[in-house]
């Protein structure tokens, strides 16, 4: 799950309803890569990105620019491959294409404990989610359907 906040080209601020991503077998890291790529390829002009994750892995290689060294050399790092090189290859297409400006904050983000507390409603029936309202005051979802 994640929400997306940015900036419209008028200055006006707008924020997604959470967008909820299924992948099978995945790893934190790789969650957090098919989140950014999804995110990326949302947005509609060149922008400065900041990802607020809690995967310190992932920071470190954005703001290191570790793929763009691994890029280089065929998606090899000094231990061998790099792992989730074909994520790692579209979220750097995707930036080069765009002319995106990204870096990462590691750690808690104010949505972290949003997003835990609604992650068990994640098992209902996906297209239950287009009768349900989020509710901010009491960080719950309510059911509106009749």
């Amino acid at each position: 799950m994640y929400i997306m906040r940015t900036d419209r080209e008028n200055g006006s601020p707008y924020e997604s309803r959470p967008a909820i991503m299924e992948v099978n077998e995945a790893t934190e890291n790789r969650l957090v890569l098919y989140a950014l790529k999804d995110a990326l390829q949302r947005l509609a002009y060149a922008c400065d990105v900041v990802i607020f994750t809690e995967s310190h892995y992932v920071a470190a290689a954005i703001n290191n620019m570790w793929p763009a060294a691994w890029r280089t050399n065929d998606w090899m790092t000094a231990r061998g491959p790099a792992k989730d090189s074909g994520l790692w290859a579209a979220i750097m297409e995707e930036l080069d294409e765009a002319g995106h400006i990204l870096r990462a904050e590691p750690g808690t983000h104010e949505f972290c404990a949003w997003m835990r507390s609604n992650m068990p409603h994640l098992a209902a029936d996906v297209r239950a989610f287009t009768a349900v309202e989020i509710l901010e005051e009491n960080q719950i979802w309510r059911d509106t359907r009749d």
